[in-house]
């Protein structure tokens, strides 16, 4: 529990940068490259491409779930329309 806040409270102190549209909405969010770097060398991403093994076990668990019927399935469209719906 605790690593996790220090996470939240690391990502709160970034030095991120957004370009907002005139409605207000964020378009953009910009994280400068040391922040980044940090990121990824916290999580393991290589930038290599490949997946970390504790994604890969991760994605294997969740279609496991799937395939036995114990995840439940959205449509991404209908997911959207929702989520644009709260936002305006």
């Amino acid at each position: 529990m605790l690593k996790a806040i220090r996470d939240i409270i690391k990502l709160a102190t970034m030095k991120l940068q957004y370009s907002p549209e005139r409605s207000g909405f964020i378009k953009s969010l910009f994280i400068p490259i040391s922040e980044w770097n940090a990121l990824n060398t916290k999580s393991g991403n290589t930038g290599s491409g490949e997946l970390p093994e504790w994604h890969k076990r991760l994605l294997d668990e969740r279609i496991e779930a799937y395939e036995n019927g114990l995840e439940e399935v959205f449509d991404s469209e209908e997911v959207l329309k929702d989520i644009e719906k709260d936002l305006y």
